[in-house]
């Protein structure tokens, strides 16, 4: 249903109200009874939710779900990010130059050995929701002013500076909360955190950023469309649906 991909990518944003259902059946050409199930299974993913008296609103959570491969187009994967930034409230941690952490370095050894490190929390009326970390490559540091930073997304930046992010690849994994991620996040330390990494690229394959997303784990849903590949039995292979 295309009410779906419009929550998934943030043209319905976060707190948007849902046409009626009377409006969604005349513009589907559905029944009601077709798209009352429909309303009803994106209530139980967590997509929207209905307000008794009031309407059907989109989530936070329906807009920043991810249905991304490790290499996949850039606009899908940062797509989140920007509707993310639309209903969210911005707070700079760290702006400043560094040496490279090792750690970073050894995951995308191209930033080089200094970097311009961009550290944001970001909170929706209120309740935390993430931390998200941004290593530039030093070189392209002067672009990327702390004011200018406050609230605009890097993709929105460094599309304005007339670098278009155009590929991204993409790894999840799971992490201990440190310090930082415990203050920022309201987690015990330790506790593990949803980790997002992802190395940008542009058109021609130059690296524009590598940043990390931090979630706390019952604040965020990831989800992905798989299909299997035809094939023999014994090798059975599943990937990602574009």
């Amino acid at each position: 249903m295309m009410l779906q991909q419009q929550l998934t990518d943030g043209t319905i944003p976060p707190g948007g109200a849902l046409p009626s259902e009377p409006d969604l059946a005349h513009h589907t050409r559905l029944s009601r009874t077709t798209v009352r199930r429909a309303l009803a299974r994106l209530a139980s993913e967590g997509m929207i939710e209905r307000r008794h008296g009031s309407g059907t609103y989109a989530t936070l959570q329906g807009t920043v779900k991810a249905k991304a491969a490790a290499a996949t187009d850039a606009g899908v994967l940062l797509s989140d990010l920007r509707a993310m930034s639309r209903s969210t409230t911005a707070r700079i941690l760290q702006h400043a130059v560094i040496a490279t952490p090792p750690r970073i370095l050894a995951a995308c050894p191209e930033l080089g050995s200094r970097v311009l490190l961009l550290q944001r929390a970001r909170s929706q009326r209120g309740r935390p929701l993430a931390v998200m970390s941004h290593y530039i490559p030093e070189r392209l540091a002067p672009r990327f002013s702390k004011a200018r930073l406050k609230n605009q997304p890097t993709t929105l930046v460094f599309e304005k500076a007339g670098l278009v992010p155009s590929v991204a690849s993409q790894q999840i994994t799971a992490i201990a909360a440190d310090h930082v991620l415990s203050r920022e996040l309201g987690m015990n330390i330790g506790a593990p955190v949803l980790a997002i990494h992802r190395a940008v690229r542009d058109s021609r394959g130059a690296l524009l950023e590598y940043h990390e997303v931090f979630y706390d784990p019952e604040s965020i849903t990831l989800q992905m469309e798989v299909q299997r590949d035809k094939g023999k039995r014994d090798h059975v292979r599943w990937r990602p649906v574009r």
